[in-house]
């Protein structure tokens, strides 16, 4: 069963412009999620989907710089984006990651494609729910994203490419709740100046000038020796997606 992460980056975000190539301990954003995912031991491709702009010219020219996988298409129709990356490359299963996510960890990806490859009758689960914001991954089948592409009109499931997916009454969707404590209030995404203030701290103490893999619960235990993370991005307003098609209750 073949398996590919495919991360979907763009230069142009409305409140951090270029933050996908903005630096952190002296590389850019996108090597920091391409090398972390290169430790799962499940992931055979892992791929860079961006648009044709030419503002992601950098990101395209970035990708072939770093032997990167990449592929460019629509850049407001994403779920076509992702369709068309993934027919080129013919995973079975796909984990969708975003340039938005530094921290993305690879024993989290491999735990959660365990879980979906275990339970075989799933189409979409979003792995785990109480991880902090930026943490959970998106895991979905190639036949479903390709219903997905061929059904889908609303909006906000061309641009989100998973909204279709999980509020949809014909997919076997969950959302599988995370163990142990709910870290959901914490903030590890990347949207704002004051994000990339977080996550340059968090990096410059745990990776610093090396490579050091570090892990979600070694970020979880530098809190207590740094309380002042928690409240660097804590006002920030996470934008919500919003669907307006078939729904399935409350996942």
């Amino acid at each position: 069963m073949k398996v590919a992460a495919i991360i979907q980056a763009r230069m142009e975000s409305t409140r951090l412009p270029g933050k996908v190539l903005m630096e952190i301990c002296g590389k850019p954003v996108l090597w920091h999620i391409v090398n972390r995912s290169l430790k799962s031991q499940y992931l055979e491709h892992v791929i860079i989907a961006t648009s044709n702009n030419s503002a992601d010219d950098k990101i395209y020219q970035f990708a072939l710089n770093n032997s990167i996988d990449v592929y460019r298409g629509s850049q407001t129709n994403v779920l076509e984006r992702f369709y068309r990356c993934a027919l080129q490359y013919e995973p079975d299963i796909i984990v969708r990651l975003t340039g938005d996510n530094a921290l993305i960890d690879p024993y989290i990806i491999d735990s959660g494609i365990e879980y979906f490859i275990q339970n075989k009758d799933i189409d979409y689960i979003y792995y785990r729910e109480g991880l902090p914001l930026g943490m959970a991954v998106e895991i979905f089948t190639y036949q479903a994203l390709k219903t997905a592409y061929d059904e889908a009109e609303d909006d906000e499931c061309l641009e989100h490419v998973t909204p279709y997916l999980y509020r949809n009454s014909k997919f076997n969707a969950k959302r599988i709740p995370s163990l142990g404590e709910d870290y959901s209030y914490l903030r590890w995404t990347l949207d704002t100046s004051k994000d990339y203030e977080l996550i340059t701290k968090i990096y410059e103490t745990l990776y610093g000038n090396g490579e050091r893999l570090f892990c979600f619960e070694d970020v979880i235990e530098q809190y207590k020796y740094h309380a002042e993370w928690k409240d660097i991005n804590s006002n920030v307003k996470q934008v919500k997606v919003t669907y307006k098609g078939d729904t399935k209750g409350n996942i």
